[in-house]
């Protein structure tokens, strides 16, 4: 039972960061469609959030594992 623990958490996790980087990108979208002037900088700006929310999830994910990377 504590592997369906570890998964289930695991799922809960990377499903709030999919959800987060949905609501993340339909903003940006958003902002970009009315100020395409400022196209490198919501794109840069969005990749870098991309990429610490991926992190974070990670390190949640890592926690519950037992396996070692």
């Amino acid at each position: 039972m504590e592997q369906m623990d570890i998964v289930l958490k695991s799922i809960r996790s990377m499903a709030w960061t999919l959800a987060l980087q949905g609501i993340l990108a339909i903003i940006f979208g958003i902002l970009i469609f009315i100020y395409p002037l400022l196209l490198n900088a919501f794109v840069s700006f969005i990749l870098v959030v991309i990429g610490i929310i991926g992190i974070v999830a990670a390190i949640k994910i890592g926690k519950y594992a037992k396996i070692k990377v």
